[in-house]
């Protein structure tokens, strides 16, 4: 399975470059220029920018001095990046002719390139300065970019230079095109400015609590934070004053600190000579079978389920928290009904991780007065004053808000789960062997050894040599006949769970378990694809209802609306605006 571009590429890429070593042992790439390129990538300043528009000149000088390849002169006449031995190499190219005048002119310090071409855009000099002090970092930025994008990718973008003759695009426009590429790159590996400013003000909040560790994120922790960098006056970091956002970007630089901390510890065992050990050290977002955790809710909104009308705008509301939902958003900042299929995915408050069940407090507040303050949003952008938005919105939340949160998960469980049952009884009307899966999750494997008969009949029947099809095939009577007729099946398990299953069908009665629904392929197709995916939302909502309605009978409910209506009074009283 092909890895998600992650952060990890870019440090890759940049530990090729900045930490070779020649062939005598000593750095490729100067240290001092090797910190500086980390510092341009990792921040993507206007440095990065500069140095683009120097790189794909410096890749033209090279190319004519070399006389056939610019990765030629790079990798074979350099041992390592020097400005000495850049200005050694540009000179003996000068001296055997490969190097005209028309194109590049050396001085003591630096090249002056003479190509209309690679000339200043904007100014009305002749020609274009690279001093030999620079080339060290420009050349390791050219190779950054060769392990970033690939060899072949950035030879097609620097080919309007290295054509034979004078080049016809400006060197610029192809610096252009290659820093959008880059940026592209990184952009999908690594957090926007805006998120790394967030992540220093998390980091100088944790530090000025003591302890810049992942234990130092609890409930309590998220809450001081958004109360006071919501409050703070401060543009560079704007996006904290929601409590759903602190709360998110919080448990993210958690998850971060924690696989740093786990990276350090497989270094240091590793350079002891050690095998890391196999402890607690994991985040736990990995399966057993070590697959990463997915929510499945994504599957049960994205095509060809989502036909299925599984869970309706409300309930799908009430799980983004948890779960994840669909980015499109109303005005009041909520998931937009019917946009489910087309948008972008919403991670949950852990974003693709799996939720911690140790932050279920903070769960709370987000679903109950998160949707509070998303209330606020949506009553200032109507126009209504501002003392009057907070004191409307706090009239809805009593004492038994997180209670009424946790049981909000339970009845959305339960909705499921009755839609699983109904989902088999149309299953088996059509003999689809996903009826099988949802058997065994529903009832276990007794149940389908009772509709089906048993494990060793089946096993032969797919050591057939037409095998899967086979089997289908077989089975689809069998469970057409179970359904039609629950009392063929002898008393037991198996017989409860169909007649549940039919008790289910005609209970519910959204879009995909409707009498017509039957006789529509794609709704059927749409049952089959969602039946097991259903089975896993129920999974994970069983994984959190005790733990939650635990917390929510434990928890200071009323201190708590006590602190966030204090907060949003801050926050919003005496502004207009959200």
């Amino acid at each position: 399975m092909t890895a998600l571009p992650s952060a990890q590429d870019v440090a890759d890429a940049l530990a090729m470059s900045v930490e070779r070593e020649d062939a005598a042992g000593a750095p490729w790439c100067p240290p001092g220029d090797g910190a500086a390129l980390r510092r341009w990538v990792r921040d993507r300043s206007a440095s990065l920018g500069t140095g683009m528009r120097r790189v794909v000149r410096l890749a033209r000088l090279m190319a004519v001095a070399d006389g056939r390849d610019y990765t030629r002169f790079l990798y074979q006449r350099l041992p390592r990046l020097r400005a000495g031995l850049f200005r050694h190499a540009l000179e003996r190219a000068a001296a055997e002719g490969r190097l005209p005048r028309s194109v590049a002119t050396l001085s003591e310090r630096c090249v002056h390139l003479r190509e209309p071409a690679l000339a200043p855009q904007g100014t009305t000099e002749a020609a274009f300065e690279i001093d030999f002090a620079q080339m060290p970092r420009l050349a390791a930025l050219l190779d950054v970019l060769h392990n970033a994008l690939g060899f072949t990718v950035v030879a097609d973008l620097l080919g309007p230079l290295l054509a034979p003759g004078a080049p016809r695009t400006t060197a610029d426009e192809v610096a252009r095109a290659l820093q959008a590429a880059l940026n592209a790159w990184l952009s999908a590996r690594l957090e926007s400015p805006s998120h790394m400013l967030q992540a220093q003000q998390i980091r100088r909040f944790l530090i000025g609590r003591g302890r810049l560790a992942p234990e130092a994120v609890d409930d309590e922790a998220i809450l001081l934070f958004w109360t006071t960098a919501a409050q703070a006056d401060d543009e560079r970091t704007d996006g904290f004053r929601l409590y759903r956002s602190a709360a998110a970007a919080m448990l993210r630089y958690r998850q971060a600190l924690r696989d740093a901390a786990v990276a350090r510890h497989l270094e240091d065992a590793l350079g002891r000579g050690f095998e890391p050990a196999n402890d607690d050290g994991s985040s736990g977002q990995t399966e057993a079978g070590g697959e990463t955790w997915r929510s499945p809710l994504r599957a049960l909104v994205a095509r060809p389920a989502s036909r299925v009308k599984w869970l309706t705008a409300r309930e799908q509301r009430a799980l983004v928290n948890y779960l994840g939902g669909s980015a499109a958003e109303d005005e009041a900042g909520r998931p937009e009904e019917g946009d489910e299929e087309d948008a972008a995915w919403n991670g949950g408050l852990a974003g693709e991780e799996r939720f911690d069940l140790a932050f279920s407090l903070t769960l709370l507040r987000a679903d109950v007065f998160g949707a509070i303050q998303a209330s606020i949003v949506a009553r200032l952008r109507k126009r209504v004053a501002a003392p009057a938005a907070v004191a409307q919105a706090m009239e809805l939340p009593g004492d038994s808000a997180y209670v009424a949160a946790a049981t909000a998960y339970e009845d959305v469980r339960e909705q499921l789960y009755v839609e699983s049952l109904a989902a088999l009884a149309l299953l088996l009307e059509t003999g689809a062997a996903e009826a099988v899966i949802l058997l065994d999750r529903l009832g276990g494997r007794l149940v389908v050894d009772a509709i089906l008969g048993s494990a060793d009949h089946r096993a032969r029947a797919a050591e057939d040599e037409d095998g899967a099809e086979t089997l289908r095939a077989a089975m689809a009577p069998i469970l057409k006949a179970a359904i039609a007729d629950p009392g063929s099946v002898p008393e037991g398990a198996g017989h409860k769970l169909l007649v549940e299953a039919l008790a289910a069908r005609r209970k519910v009665s959204r879009a995909g378990f409707r009498r017509e629904d039957s006789i529509d392929p794609e709704m059927v197709a749409a049952l089959r694809s969602g039946a097991t995916a259903v089975f896993d939302v129920v999974a994970e909502l069983d994984r959190l209802t005790a733990k939650l309605s635990q917390k929510a009978a434990t928890a200071d409910c009323a201190g708590d609306i006590a602190r966030f209506q204090a907060a949003f009074r801050a926050i919003y009283l005496g502004s207009s605006e959200a």
